[in-house]
Order: C-alpha cells, then structure tokens, then sequence
C-alpha cells in the first residue's frame, strides 16, 4: 500500500467513526431528552474503543518518522476525538439526571 492510499484509508476511516459517533450522540441526546434508556449502550462503547484502536494504529505507524502527520489527517483525527468527548459527555451528563435507569449509566 502506498503512503497515499495509506493517508486516504486512515482519513476515510477516522470521518466514518466520527459520523457514527456523532449519530450514537444524536440518539443519546434524545434519551436524554425523554429521560429514557440510552438505546445501545454497549455498541456506543464499542464504536468509542474501536476509533481509540484505530487512531492509536495509525499513530503508531507514524510514530518516530520525521514527517509530522500530514493536516488531512491531523483533521480527521481531531474529528473523532471531538465527536468520542461529546458522546462521553453527553452519556454522563444522562447518566448523572438519570439515575434512576440502572446500570448501563
């Protein structure tokens, strides 16, 4: 695999888990919003670690080379982070009104 298509996988990847998280937030924001369940609990934490694994791959192949990563890919690595910070924040801050719901919160 070349260095290109190497970058456009990874950034292909990275926006693909950025949107999924950002659909699993839009759905957590309504449960909250009901005050019910959070649907699908374990798959959102599921999404989160597999965007964590991935990133910390494709940081790892990159680590130690002299080239900084390139700002494509720096863009959609802060694109998951952002989307993987909103969907912890939001299933605390339910969790936290919502006490009641058991143990998924």
């Amino acid at each position: 695999m070349s260095d290109a298509d190497f970058v456009r996988e990874t950034i292909q990847a990275l926006n693909s888990h950025a949107a999924e998280l950002d659909s699993m937030y839009r759905g957590v924001m309504a449960a909250a919003k009901n005050r019910t369940e959070i649907p699908n609990v374990k798959d959102i934490f599921k999404e989160m670690a597999e965007a964590s694994r991935e990133c910390d791959e494709m940081l790892e192949i990159y680590y130690g080379d002299e080239d900084p990563l390139l700002p494509d890919m720096r863009r959609a690595n802060t694109g998951w982070i952002v989307q993987l910070c909103e969907c912890v924040r939001c299933i605390h801050g339910h969790c936290a009104a919502n006490p009641r719901l058991g143990p998924a919160c």
